[in-house]
Order: C-alpha cells, then structure tokens, then sequence
C-alpha cells in the first residue's frame, strides 16, 4: 500500500514539474507550439471572454481566429486589437492605461520609444514599447496603427525564448 502511494506521489510529482517546465504559456489557455487546430478550439470554448478582454480600464480588446500566429502548424504568437475604433485622444488613453496594467501584473518595461504614448510620433518601423514578465516566459508588445481619426491598438504576445532567438537570427 505505501508503495502504491508513494508511486502515485512520484507520479503527480513529474506531473507538475513537467507542466512547469515544457508548459509554455503564452496568453490564458494558449501555449507556445500548441497545435494550431486545438489553439483554434480554445478560441471557439472560450470565445466569450477572449471576446471582451480589459487590460486596464475602459479597456478592451478582442481576439479572433487571425489574432493566432503560426508556423508549421504551431501557435508562435497571439495579437489583440482594441475591440474598436478609436480617437487619436483614446489610443493615447489606451496606451498609457494598457502600460500601467501590465506594469502593476509585475512586467518590467524592456524597451519604449521616446513618444511610445504618441500614436502620431511613433516610429512605425520600431516597436513602440516592450514588456517582460517577471518569471521571463512571455514578451508583450504593444502599439499604436492608425491616421487621421481612427487609430487601434494592439497588444502581441510572443513566447520569451523564441523571441529571443528570433532577434538573434537563429529562429
């Protein structure tokens, strides 16, 4: 009897640690390399709150079926837009909001443009701001698109190893 527990123990054990150390999570239920067809199912389970997400108030974004990135059939990465059109005035309100949250969940800011919070003076052809989480698993990029009136806002979530060794080529 005690051999049978122990094993059970030891079981649940390696159980857990592999979760922890092959789980790659990327953004709620999805994880990095996931099959793109069951990333698409989670979308389709969960659709309601991946519908209507907040990242600070008077937030909200929304993820559909093209917000998944793939490669060879693998979930790379994850990109919400703001479930609306906004104001050049609420795309700034949205930038700063969106960085307070991210920073309050403990993510350190890794890189910002001068005028991140300026959709006009972004420089489209860098990132606007960058985040890491504190246990180094998840990068988040946020940025501005629009002209004239309407501007959205979008948040992408890469896995933090692949993305590094994307930077460096070797992806």
């Amino acid at each position: 009897m005690k051999m049978k527990y122990f094993s059970l123990i030891t079981l649940l054990f390696c159980l857990q640690l592999s979760g922890t150390l092959f789980g790659q999570e990327l953004f709620k239920s999805f994880e990095f390399k996931m099959p793109i067809a069951e990333a698409k199912s989670v979308l389709t389970n969960e659709g309601k709150t991946l519908k209507n997400l907040s990242f600070g108030p008077g937030t909200s974004f929304t993820l559909r079926k093209k917000s998944l990135v793939e490669k060879d059939d693998k979930l790379i990465s994850i990109n919400l837009g703001s479930k609306k059109n906004l104001s050049l005035q609420q795309a700034v309100n949205y930038l700063k909001k969106v960085r307070a949250y991210f920073e309050s969940q403990r993510y350190k800011v890794v890189y910002a443009q001068e005028n991140w919070s300026n959709p006009v003076l972004i420089k489209k052809n860098l990132p606007c701001i960058r985040f890491v989480d504190s246990n180094k698993k998840v990068v988040v990029e946020m940025y501005p698109r629009g002209q004239g009136s309407i501007y959205n806002v979008f948040i992408t979530f890469y896995n933090y190893n692949w993305f590094l060794r994307k930077a460096r080529g070797e992806e």
